[in-house]
């Protein structure tokens, strides 16, 4: 990876941490899927809510600083405590809270096992064992309750510890960041992203959905199997082009020049991630 690629995803990822590390009184929006699914919205990534009888199960938690506004939210949705923390995967945004959790309900953290090294990567300087996974898996995981919990891995797409969270009888699926719906993705290359990881896990998430199902992002607005489709054929139609100009040759400068995402720019350009910044992981990522 070049180190100019480098240096703009450390600094964005930098500035979108101090900002949220800054900023207290965090406004949370929950959101009903069902009588015992939420979603919580708030600065970082989508958290989900289960609840079964006699405990909740949570799955991500953000920012640090944000952990007292997620916990007052989430007791407006019941007392019960929270026994699970499920991590998607290991950036702050989905694992900063993780610590406090452990610390006010025991909880039990569980992830992929790679991800114990990217929370680590990410939290040099102030790592907590209380913030690392307790109970981690290589495939796949179900969890029994009232509302079971099947854990899948998809090997090097947004990460190279990317989980989902699907949840059968509610027919739910919270993608974690392979999902990025509405804008462009951010595909972390240096901890093991892959353009063709990302489109194989929204693949795999495809084939568990129906007509029905609700697909929590990890970043965006829940997405239907029929937007999930739309969103995967932009992606792949994107990669297929930078892939042919690859093979032919021509540089990343050559190949942005071209405007791969030229239909999408105007609709899922970002301030963490615009055509430029995609084209560049998706080249990098690909042999």
């Amino acid at each position: 990876m070049k180190i100019k690629f480098l240096t703009a995803i450390l600094a964005s990822t930098i500035s979108m941490t101090a900002l949220a590390d800054g900023t207290h009184g965090t406004q949370i929006k929950t959101t009903p899927l069902n009588n015992s699914v939420y979603m919580l919205e708030g600065q970082g990534g989508n958290i989900a809510v289960i609840e079964n009888s006699n405990s909740l199960y949570v799955v991500d938690t953000q920012f640090a600083n944000g952990y007292a506004d997620i916990k007052n939210e989430i007791g407006k949705i019941s007392p019960k405590p929270v026994r699970y923390v499920i991590n998607t995967h290991g950036h702050n945004d989905h694992t900063g809270g993780n610590a406090s959790f452990v610390k006010d309900f025991n909880a039990t953290i569980i992830a992929h096992h790679n991800t114990s090294d990217l929370i680590t990567a990410y939290n040099q300087n102030n790592a907590t064992p209380n913030a690392l996974p307790h109970l981690t898996f290589e495939k796949s995981l179900k969890l029994a309750g009232d509302e079971p919990i099947h854990l899948l891995y998809f090997a090097n797409a947004h990460t190279n510890g990317d989980i989902i969270v699907h949840l059968p009888k509610s027919n739910i699926i919270h993608a974690g960041d392979i999902l990025f719906f509405g804008r462009f993705p951010f595909i972390d290359v240096k901890n093991g992203g892959t353009i063709d990881g990302m489109i194989n896990g929204l693949n795999g998430i495809i084939k568990l959905a129906d007509d029905n199902t609700k697909i929590i992002a990890g970043h965006g607005n829940i997405a239907s199997k029929s937007e999930l489709i739309t969103h995967t054929k932009m992606l792949t139609t994107i990669k297929n082009r930078v892939a042919k100009l690859k093979k032919k040759g021509k540089t990343l400068a050559q190949i942005q020049a071209t405007r791969p995402a030229k239909e999408w720019e105007s609709s899922h350009n970002w301030n963490f991630i615009n055509n430029e910044k995609l084209v560049e992981s998706i080249y990098q990522s690909l042999p």
